[in-house]
């Protein structure tokens, strides 16, 4: 029986295995610098690897096996069976081959395994698909794929099917798909994704992970209960905790002994009533500031004005890698949960967000978006909070002089917020508008003529553009009545990247925050690093607005304020002072650093854990806290 199945299986598994090591080769050579090739690492590496694959490879052959077992003896090796295995194998040599293929795409974007970014886009078919298309030559891509696998499969015809050894009998093939299903079933309870961060380095780990099982294991666990799977205290403590910190100048917590942090922010000074416009820029990271590029080229000079003539905050720091990261910690201010955004949760109806606080003050609350919102559920999380939702379908094609799949052009995406403001103005309404920017994003392209660069040559060119667009915007505000009473605030929804060799690197999180109103602002810059969740409570503190709310996010102008930031990366959560950093990991683990590097805990570390968790653990009851 051991010689019939080895020579039904060995081709699957020896192709599944070369085209996985051919891709691992392929990744050392151009990551050779960040790996660690020490030999317990390696060890290691080699470990997940296999351990991953084998568990892979047995859900591949369960359909084969199971063929296999309701095969009628006597047509063993006969001219159908040949035909239907080798069918098989060329399905499994085009799959295999169109999975290490797309995962070379996707590490070129992420520089890492298929994780929850990959099945958050796999729900975007339209807008993923689509930006393939327009980011690369997909049709070659495909046929070579496709001419690969036709070959593979006449290449190994000969010897899919053994030429000799005697057919088992059905309930020995019984026994081998009974045998496969329990290894599946062990793999499923005992092989876990996160057994690859024992490797400690970063690529190392993320280059052990077999691609199918890494896409699966997050499609399974994108959602993770903050109580059940980290570290806790008492639930008393970490209110207490946040009432002190958040009870400071013109702010109290008085319900703090119920479990509320609810703050109660009473301003001494007059409140002012200005129009606010929100733009939340696309992947725009502080790298690309004029002021943080080493190579001196002027890619940002109208950000750069803007930094110069309002409120600048060269150091904030995103709280995740993904857009409705961005988003969340813009509008309700909380620090980052483990799993996805509270935009794509159930539940997030009639929170406390911008959108609450500017609402009772009878402002028009619009939502600008320049592609389709039910991506990453933005209409959704919008239009049930308060907001009026305008997206790329209520965009007539007239108004489009530029598009890509993500949307339109950053331009187009500007007129309309305008038109929106002056059809608020018109009525005698305050506006409050949130308008997020897709134009620094694959494939890169962008209305010719207008900067420098030639479009769809790269991410230069979209951030200069962005650039460009943003400075359009503004002078065309200028000329408007509305514009001498409006703050905008111009902030990144993450960086560029998140790679590096740790599981979170603070650095790839850095963005900046612009608070311009040259009419009502004085201008200043603040060097203080900030979290994205203060941006929302410093915005409410220039208007010296009162409110009740339980935000998470501190205004970052106050003379109290002290600095602390959030970095996430979906399973691992981590709090920030200064140069010292403690993440929080699946399974109650903790991990501690210094200057990037891990370090044993010491007093100051054990009370920077106990912060993370207090901010976290009273922050993953969102539901309660945040509801009107």
């Amino acid at each position: 029986m051991i010689r019939y199945y080895w020579g039904r299986f060995w081709p699957f598994l020896l192709f599944a295995f070369g085209i996985e090591a051919v891709e691992n080769l392929f990744t050392v050579f151009f990551e050779y610098r960040n790996m660690d090739f020490g030999l317990l690492p390696l060890l290691k590496t080699a470990y997940v690897f296999v351990t991953e694959f084998a568990v892979t490879m047995c859900y591949w052959l369960i359909p084969y096996a199971v063929y296999l077992w309701i095969l009628p003896r006597g047509k063993a090796g006969g001219k159908a069976d040949r035909w239907l295995t080798s069918a098989w194998f060329f399905l499994f040599v085009l799959a295999n081959l169109f999975e290490d293929v797309a995962e070379a795409f996707f590490w070129n974007e992420f520089e890492a395994s298929f994780n929850f970014i990959a099945v958050d886009y796999l729900v975007y078919t339209k807008e993923v698909i689509g930006n393939i298309y327009e980011s690369y030559p997909i049709i070659p891509i495909l046929g070579g794929i496709l001419a690969a696998s036709v070959l593979a499969a006449w290449g190994m015809k000969r010897f899919l099917l053994p030429r000799n050894g005697a057919v088992p009998a059905g309930w020995k093939r019984g026994c081998v798909v009974l045998f496969l299903l329990a290894c599946v079933t062990g793999g499923y309870w005992l092989v876990d994704i996160k057994d690859a961060d024992a490797v400690n380095n970063r690529y190392n780990s993320e280059m052990a992970k077999d691609g199918l099982y890494s896409l699966f294991s997050a499609f399974l666990k994108n959602e993770l209960d903050y109580r059940a799977y980290y570290r806790t205290l008492p639930d008393a403590e970490a209110a207490a905790f946040l009432a002190r910190e958040f009870t400071a100048d013109d702010t109290s917590v008085p319900e703090a002994s119920s479990g509320s942090v609810k703050r109660q922010v009473r301003p001494s000074e007059g409140a002012i009533r200005p129009n606010v416009v929100v733009v939340v820029m696309e992947s725009m990271g502080a790298e690309f500031l004029n002021e943080c590029r080493e190579d001196g080229a002027d890619v940002t000079p109208c950000l750069s004005r803007l930094g110069k003539e309002g409120i600048f905050f060269p150091n904030t720091y995103a709280t995740g890698t993904r857009s409705v990261r961005g988003l969340e910690a813009i509008s309700t201010s909380l620090p980052p949960l483990p799993g996805m955004s509270i935009l794509r949760q159930e539940g997030n109806e009639h929170l406390q967000t911008i959108g609450s606080i500017f609402r009772d003050k009878g402002y028009d609350l619009k939502w600008i978006y320049g592609g389709y919102g039910y991506f990453d559920n933005m209409n959704y999380f919008f239009g049930n909070n308060g907001f009026q939702v305008l997206d790329r379908n209520s965009m007539a094609d007239s108004e489009v002089t530029h598009s890509t799949i993500w949307g339109v052009c950053d331009e187009d995406l500007f007129r309309r917020a305008v038109r929106e403001a002056d059809e608020s103005c018109g009525r005698g309404k305050p506006f409050l508008q949130v308008v997020f920017t897709t134009s620094n994003h694959r494939p890169y392209t962008y209305p010719e003529g207008r900067i420098d660069i030639p479009s769809h040559t790269g991410r230069m060119g979209a951030v200069k553009y962005a650039d460009y667009a943003v400075g359009a915007f503004v002078e065309e505000a200028r000329t408007k009545p509305w514009f001498d009473n409006t703050l905008f605030v111009f902030v990144g929804d993450h960086g560029a990247g998140s790679a590096g060799k740790q599981a979170l690197n603070p650095e790839t999180h850095r963005i900046f925050s612009i608070f311009y109103a040259p009419a009502l602002l004085k201008p200043e810059r603040r060097d203080t690093p900030v979290s994205q969740i203060d941006v929302l409570p410093t915005l409410l503190g220039l208007l010296n607005w009162p409110y009740d709310a339980a935000f998470y996010g501190k205004d970052a102008l106050k003379p109290s304020y002290q600095s602390r930031y959030f970095v996430s990366n979906y399973q691992y959560i981590g709090y920030l002072k200064g140069k010292d950093m403690v993440v929080l990991k699946p399974q109650r683990g903790v991990e501690f650093f210094r200057d990037g590097e891990a370090v044993e805990p010491d007093g100051r570390m054990k009370e920077l854990e106990r912060e993370a968790v207090y901010y976290y653990q009273h922050a993953s009851g969102w539901r309660t806290s945040l509801k009107e």
